[in-house]
């Protein structure tokens, strides 16, 4: 799903403001404090998409669960948005928040697919190898899948590495398919 405009808006202006008070690190901190707790609640995320529940509310809500674990920045945006009616996309918020951040530190996410868990050894390897193509850091985020019965699948800047036995298969299967087999006799 794409991530709304008013999103990405309220997500620069955090962190510009973040970057005026010399505060980006703990930004990053509440951030990753408000991402974690509403994703960890289905009741909290169900609150801020309500258009039941009203707004004063939510902001007492959100001050009584977030007061004391997240800044005073975070907190009055937090309050801010509510006031705006734009609580409901504050997991969006979050998210391009941690972008930004990622981007200022030169830091790229790449995302692993494995049908097996990878181990330490091939873990740093993968990491080291996508550390000298991209000349900065690399964040790993690792999925098993089983359902590609081997290999991997590398997903980082929009480019995609398939090198999977399930899409070996395929290409097998269609190879087969797609051209006719005549047996010499």
């Amino acid at each position: 799903m794409a991530t709304p405009r008013a999103a990405i808006r309220y997500a620069k202006s955090l962190f510009s403001l973040a970057e005026e008070q010399g505060s980006i690190d703990a930004m990053e901190q509440d951030v990753q404090t408000l991402s974690a707790t509403i994703e960890a609640s289905d009741d909290l995320e169900l609150m801020l998409q309500s258009p039941v529940i009203k707004a004063d509310a939510k902001e007492k809500i959100l001050v009584k669960i977030f007061e004391g674990h997240i800044g005073a920045l975070s907190l009055e945006f937090v309050k801010v948005l509510v006031r705006k009616g734009r609580e409901s996309i504050l997991p969006a918020i979050m998210l391009e928040a941690q972008g930004l951040v990622r981007t200022k530190r030169n830091i790229r996410v790449a995302e692993v697919k494995t049908a097996v868990p990878m181990d330490d050894e091939l873990r740093s390897r993968v990491s080291d190898a996508l550390t000298k193509l991209h000349d900065g850091d690399v964040e790993l985020q690792e999925t098993v899948e089983p359902s590609l019965l081997g290999g991997f699948q590398l997903l980082m800047d929009n480019q995609m590495i398939d090198a999977s036995i399930k899409r070996e298969l395929e290409l097998l299967r269609r190879h087969i398919t797609d051209h006719d087999y005549e047996p010499e006799f």
